[in-house]
């Protein structure tokens, strides 16, 4: 017997973020706690300098100037720059050392040339140099402060690349400090990528199945939307849902799926699943998984039987302290089921429990009454069984 249940999930200060990268953002916080974009201005004269000084500031860009290019090394080194723009004054080969220089702290800095309209060749050696633009100053004010902050949302853009690198990277320290197999290799970064696709992947799955359940109203379309959505991530397998009742300890069947057991072979196993198992699922948050259930058919007894040779997992499905229903899933062991099922199901039952709790509050339902069920699409079941309700088939 295996006790599965989701991946952890690790603290976000653990997911790494460089200490330069977090004094450049604290250095640009006013008294507020806002950050502000700051720009360097570098070689203009003061004609110019007035002139981008205003463009500036009424973007909300805070500006300061030095005269050369040993002075914005300088200054990238000592302060937080967003944006640099140097004067049409400098050659390409003068402000190649600011760009690499900028390159080196953060891919976010940006280099703009600011002047008179460029040349072709110029402004190619400009763009080889580390340039992203050439601002024409003879332009009209809107269009430069267009250009203006076009550079800067481009280096908003690297900043967030560059958070999420870094986020990356601290996946693949925590892996590598607790599995083997991600120990120091050059390829951790990668498996770190494909943990954090599979990630968003089940937060994709989980709007997905929200979408679809928020539309159900009824309980037993619920029930069945829910249930054959599961199954087309899990493939074809026995399955069982049962609904809490008036008491702690009663639960009732509100669905069930037969694969390769019919539904008459597994009434007394899903009778005693509600009676005994359910009951205790509903106190924990595990998700339960028997590789070998012999152990599991043994505990129970004769109407465990049909388990042999089987599979199983069970989970319960809570919203806030209260437990909305338990599920069950068992099929031939020759068929197992995946690995990522787990992930997958922690991501999946807070949702069908969301919804379940909202239709209890929408219907006021105040005992132990589910609507009542259709068996097989041709057969009505007339046993009540021990449970005190039908049997339904939810696919």
């Amino acid at each position: 017997m295996s006790n599965e249940g989701p991946f952890n999930d690790y603290p976000a200060d653990e997911f790494g973020g460089s200490h330069a990268e977090a004094h450049h953002d604290d250095a640009r916080r006013d008294t507020h706690g806002h950050t502000h974009a700051a720009a360097l201005c570098v070689g203009f004269d003061q004609s110019a300098l007035a002139r981008l000084a205003t463009l500036l500031e009424s973007s909300g860009i805070s500006c300061e100037h030095v005269d050369s290019t040993d002075g914005a090394v300088a200054h990238l080194v000592s302060g937080a720059t967003d944006l640099i723009m140097v004067s049409d004054g400098f050659s390409a080969d003068a402000f190649a050392p600011i760009a690499a220089q900028a390159r080196r702290i953060s891919a976010a800095i940006k280099l703009v040339v600011a002047g008179d309209s460029p040349r072709g060749a110029r402004l190619l050696d400009a763009v080889r140099a580390g340039a992203i633009d050439w601002i024409d100053l003879g332009d009209d004010d809107a269009d430069l402060q267009g250009r203006i902050r076009h550079a800067l949302e481009l280096g908003r853009e690297d900043r967030r690349r560059d958070d999420r690198v870094a986020r990356l990277k601290g996946i693949c320290r925590k892996l590598s400090m607790t599995r083997n197999e991600f120990s120091k290799q050059i390829d951790s970064l990668s498996e770190g990528l494909h943990d954090v696709r599979e990630k968003v992947d089940e937060a994709s799955i989980a709007g997905e199945f929200r979408g679809l359940l928020s539309q159900e109203l009824d309980v037993e379309d619920l029930l069945r939307t829910a249930m054959q959505y599961m199954l087309t991530k899990t493939g074809a397998t026995n399955a069982a849902v049962f609904l809490p009742g008036s008491k702690p300890t009663q639960f009732g069947l509100g669905a069930y799926v037969h694969y390769d057991c019919p539904r008459q072979t597994a009434e007394p196993l899903l009778s005693r699943l509600s009676q005994d198992i359910c009951p205790r699922l509903a106190k924990s948050d595990d998700i339960v998984r028997f590789a070998d259930t012999s152990e599991f058919v043994e505990s129970i007894g004769l109407e465990a039987s049909v388990l042999d040779d089987s599979e199983l997992i069970a989970w319960p499905a809570h919203h806030g302290d209260e437990c909305m229903g338990v599920f069950f899933l068992f099929r031939n062991r020759t068929e197992p089921f995946k690995e990522e099922l787990a992930a997958l199901i922690d991501a999946l039952r807070p949702v069908f429990a969301a919804q379940m709790a909202k239709l209890v509050r929408v219907h006021h339902r105040s005992k132990f009454q589910w609507p009542e069920s259709r068996a097989d699409v041709n057969e009505q079941d007339e046993d009540d069984g021990e449970y005190g309700e039908d049997w339904r088939r939810a696919a």
